[in-house]
């Protein structure tokens, strides 16, 4: 098989270098050596399929050709997509920083306009202050009596407040004696009409009604502290009537004698006797104990009135507390201390009519209204 494969092999080149005048020495030597004529047509089989080879690959080539044309194209499309996306985003971020430049831009002038107004302000008011700096330091020496015309009138509005706030007409008098005394200092003629309207001020004051309201609370509580040693009071029978039996002398009574003659006999065997009037229960221990609590309530109440001036309230409460120990308690010497006690306080005057207001306190504030207004427009 060795030596047939190179035979062929050779026969092959032969065929390929000799020209077209060689066949019929081929023939020849196929005559001569007719074994050989089967190893001639294998070797030619090769030859027919390295003829068909070059076709194939060239089809093979267009179809590779075909593919990269394709790739390419998609490659190309794809590519252009993308770009195309990355122009829109890039469209988009710029007309959004156009956007915010044009914010920035807004706020900055805005924001320039505001401090340019903040910084006029501030100048018109440096220049109010500083006016007002160099006023007030000349104050001392251009009305240097203003200051006591402001104690003077402080002193009033004080009193105002002891005087319808605390209802203390005694500090309330002392403070407008006392602003009158800062206006006598002065010496001005001009504030006469001022210290005349403190004068009636303080005869206003003066004239009221003093209630000794710590007089009225001490007795007030001496009764509350009283009401645990109060006794409850017993069931107190109706007198019963004693039957009269007497027989009168005249014959036109003889139906009436009979009838006391009749009575007289069976007094001996049965007796009755008829009790008019209501007779109220006992109270239980209980009922005694909110009773007591209700009436310390009571004396409260009108302690607290008579700090409040609501004389309606102090009235009703010593009423009803004076109801309930004629009604309730036993009549002894605690109880006949408490009625005491407050039949003293009924009729006692808690409530004070005050002036509504003092004429000397708008007179001075507006006095000093017009001397500011002249010291600050320079006059």
């Amino acid at each position: 098989m060795t030596d047939n494969k190179k035979d062929q092999q050779q026969d092959k080149v032969v065929a390929d270098a000799a020209p077209e005048s060689t066949a019929p020495a081929a023939q020849a030597t196929e005559t001569v050596q007719p074994e050989q004529t089967a190893p001639a047509d294998v070797s030619a089989a090769p030859r027919a399929q390295q003829q068909k080879s070059p076709s194939s690959g060239k089809g093979l080539a267009i179809v590779a050709i075909i593919l990269a044309i394709v790739l390419a194209a998609i490659l190309y499309w794809h590519g252009h997509q993308q770009s195309v996306a990355q122009a829109d985003q890039l469209e988009a971020m710029e007309s959004r920083l156009a956007e915010q430049q044009s914010t920035l831009t807004a706020l900055k002038s805005e924001q320039s306009a505001t401090l340019s107004k903040l910084e006029s302000a501030q100048n018109s008011v440096t220049e109010q202050v500083e006016g007002l700096s160099r006023k007030v330091l000349d104050l001392d020496s251009k009305r240097p009596n203003d200051w006591m015309l402001a104690e003077a009138e402080y002193l009033v509005r004080m009193a105002g407040r002891k005087l319808w706030l605390e209802h203390d007409a005694v500090s309330a008098a002392m403070m407008l004696a006392n602003a009158d005394e800062r206006l006598a200092a002065l010496n001005d003629p001009t504030l006469v009409p001022i210290r005349k309207a403190l004068a009636d001020d303080i005869a206003s004051i003066k004239s009221v009604k003093k209630v000794d309201r710590e007089g009225l609370v001490i007795k007030l509580n001496s009764i509350n502290d009283q009401v645990d040693k109060l006794k409850l009071a017993g069931v107190i029978m109706a007198r019963a009537e004693e039957p009269d039996f007497t027989v009168s002398e005249s014959v036109s009574d003889w139906k009436e004698n009979l009838k006391k003659s009749w009575a007289s006999f069976t007094d001996d065997f049965v007796t009755v006797r008829r009790r008019d009037g209501n007779v109220e229960a006992l109270l239980s221990p209980q009922q005694h104990w909110y009773l007591s609590e209700n009436l310390k309530g009571k004396l409260l109440q009108a302690q607290l009135a008579v700090y409040r001036e609501q004389q309606e309230i102090f009235d009703s409460s010593l009423a009803q507390s004076k109801q309930w120990l004629q009604d309730y308690f036993a009549d002894d010497s605690v109880r006949q201390f408490m009625l005491e006690q407050i039949n003293q306080l009924e009729g006692q005057q808690i409530s004070v009519d005050y002036p509504e207001q003092f004429a000397a306190q708008e007179r001075l504030q507006q006095l000093l209204d017009d001397r500011l207004q002249r010291l600050l427009t320079g006059l």
